[in-house]
């Protein structure tokens, strides 16, 4: 029985095996290519095996330098797969070195075929004996090839390498892997150097490359039993986390999906198989799921997907759909795209959940707020009676005079036709002034939607304060308004909000009649709040509120007025809600009250 064979057959059995074991995980996930690698760098250290038993029993100089020849390119692939295995599988290492090593061990192979017998010897001039495990083989004698330098060069850069690689996987976290690698492929290196060194100098027949080989292969055998052991934990822990979470999606109606991007493949959960109107858990592509969305969002769906995978935004969208059973649906959808190492997008994962009732009962809320609206401006309409017949008391009766004037001037003889032309253009002044006063009460009035624009808040101010300048001298009550021109747009319904203001007016005014003493003044000032807020202040030197009172002011159908309905803050409060504002109140330390709302500033596209 030959050891040599034996222990030759043994180390090529080990590699094949592993490399078997590497092949098959890259098969199963192509993106593995560090497994892929390494499969090929056991394979070549297999071949190289059965070269060096082969080598060893030469029988000529020339059949020793001619299998010493397809030695180098066992070799050469072991060490080229080996350094782009370690750059993959610990995510660490110099590319340039990895690059240099390989150029330096394709380089060798050039004077390996083309000008000498092999990269290793110019000339082998004899083969000596040596016993080796009770066998003789063939050691050979010759002359050093001046390209081996090569070799020493991409050896010794191989281990440079090597030594960075384990260092820079420490602090990536793979601490472990790097040292067990690292070490092993150092002392690999090593050996392989001093039995080659040895080999050039005649007392070995071999570098017995792949027997030392086998330190690398037995350390990586190690790697991949603690990676099996940790793969099976993981596989539990996240069988266990994914049940948990079906239960938790069905439980919250909650829809997981996953758009595979190279493959244009959707996958989603029963869930949202059942809200999205997808059945059988097929997978389908992107222009099917399309098709299944509402027509009118269809294309604002599509531009922002494409939008999100090229600007790496976070998908927020709503969109309705048309079910299986052709009902409508609203559908909110969150999701994160995930790309390659060239930033190219590979997978879109997100969940989404059914809002159509959130939807309807939005809509609903609408109504109810528009006909609310309608029932308040109805009340409002009584309290601005008087300030309406002052507003218009006033134009009327200049009219009334003017045309009496006017037929006088007439009755003279000649008749002073330039004083009527003058008493004309008054009357007509006076008519514009009436017919605006009629035209903000119509618009206060007028029953309709939110129309959201955007309008600076004293320009707001400004008109709303117009609809109770009357009012407001009749009672004798200052109104002080204080409002910065420079002060940021807001966004909101211009008729909706005057309403509250006047409404908050109106408020103030009778608060401070109910007092009957004190000054009569009533404060409206603005300022910015934060970044995002503009305030808007009515203050008042009225009775107050009751203190133990305040938390309910803004509930429906509470009062502080004997003859109130109870719904003018509370609609006040429904407003600024549809604003996306707030609105608070508090009684002011020296007497009165202090009513606060706060609406969102324009966004600077709206401005512009």
């Amino acid at each position: 029985m030959s050891w040599i064979t034996v222990i030759w057959s043994m180390a090529a059995g080990v590699s094949l095996t592993l490399a078997a074991v590497n092949l098959l995980v890259w098969l199963r996930d192509r993106d593995a290519v560090a497994n892929a690698l390494f499969s090929v760098s056991a394979v070549a250290a297999a071949v190289l095996a059965m070269q060096e038993l082969a080598v060893m029993r030469a029988q000529t100089p020339a059949e020793f330098g001619a299998i010493l020849r397809w030695m180098h390119v066992s070799a050469a692939t072991i060490v080229i797969a080996t350094v782009w295995f370690i750059r993959l599988y610990l995510g660490a290492g110099r590319r340039w070195l990895a690059w240099a090593i390989t150029g330096l061990r394709l380089l060798v192979l050039i004077p390996n075929f083309m000008l000498y017998p092999n990269a290793t010897f110019a000339e082998v001039h004899a083969l000596n004996p040596v016993s080796l495990l009770g066998e003789t083989l063939s050691a050979p004698v010759g002359e050093m090839n001046p390209w081996r330098h090569l070799i020493l060069l991409s050896t010794v850069l191989l281990c440079i390498f090597v030594v960075d690689a384990a260092l820079a996987a420490r602090k990536l976290g793979k601490g472990r892997q790097g040292m067990v690698l690292g070490a092993s492929l150092l002392m690999t290196i090593i050996l392989a150097a001093l039995f080659s060194a040895l080999m050039v100098r005649g007392v070995l027949p071999s570098a017995f490359i792949a027997l030392v080989y086998l330190v690398f292969v037995l350390a990586m055998a190690f790697e991949l039993s603690v990676d099996m052991i940790r793969a099976r934990q993981v596989a539990g822990e996240l069988r266990d986390s994914r049940e948990r979470m079906r239960l938790a999606a069905r439980a919250a109606d909650l829809g997981l999906w996953e758009w595979d991007v190279v493959r244009d493949e959707i996958w989603s959960n029963d869930v949202d198989h059942t809200s999205a109107g997808v059945f059988g858990g097929k997978r389908i592509g992107l222009a099917d799921y399309l098709e299944l969305v509402h027509p009118d969002d269809r294309d604002r769906l599509e531009t922002t997907i494409r939008r999100t995978m090229a600007q790496a935004w976070e998908l927020q969208v709503e969109y309705r759909m048309i079910g299986a059973d052709s009902t409508e649906r609203w559908i909110s959808a969150w999701g994160k795209v995930e790309y390659g190492e060239s930033r190219q997008p590979l997978r879109l994962r997100g969940v989404s959940v059914d809002i159509t009732a959130r939807k309807q009962l939005e809509a609903e809320a609408q109504r109810h707020c528009s006909q609310l609206a309608r029932v308040q401006r109805g009340f409002v309409l009584g309290q601005l009676s008087s300030a309406l017949a002052h507003e218009l008391n006033q134009p009327l009766g200049a009219i009334l005079r003017n045309a009496e004037a006017g037929e006088a001037f007439l009755r003279q003889d000649p008749p002073n036709l330039a004083e009527v032309g003058e008493i004309l253009a008054d009357i007509q002044k006076d008519d514009q002034r009436a017919a605006a006063v009629i035209q903000r009460m119509r618009s206060l009035l007028q029953h309709g939607e939110l129309c959201f624009g955007v309008m600076r808040p004293l320009e707001l101010v400004q008109q709303a304060a117009a609809l109770l300048e009357a009012e407001m001298g009749a009672q004798h009550v200052a109104l002080g308004i204080a409002v910065p021109a420079d002060l940021p747009e807001i966004r909101g319904d211009r008729i909706h909000l005057q309403q509250v203001l006047v409404n908050l007016l109106l408020n103030s005014l009778d608060a401070i009649n109910a007092a009957k003493h004190g000054q009569r003044q009533i404060d409206l000032h603005a300022a910015r709040a934060g970044e995002a807020m503009v305030s808007l202040v009515v203050e008042d030197s009225g009775t107050g509120f009751a203190p133990a009172r305040l938390a309910d002011l803004f509930e429906p159908l509470y009062t502080t007025k004997p003859d109130g309905i109870g719904l003018g803050l509370s609609l006040c409060k429904t407003i600024i809600d549809a604003h996306g504002g707030r609105i608070s109140a508090v009684n002011r330390p020296r007497g009165g009250a202090r009513i606060e709302v706060l609406l969102p500033v324009a966004a600077a596209d709206e401005s512009a």
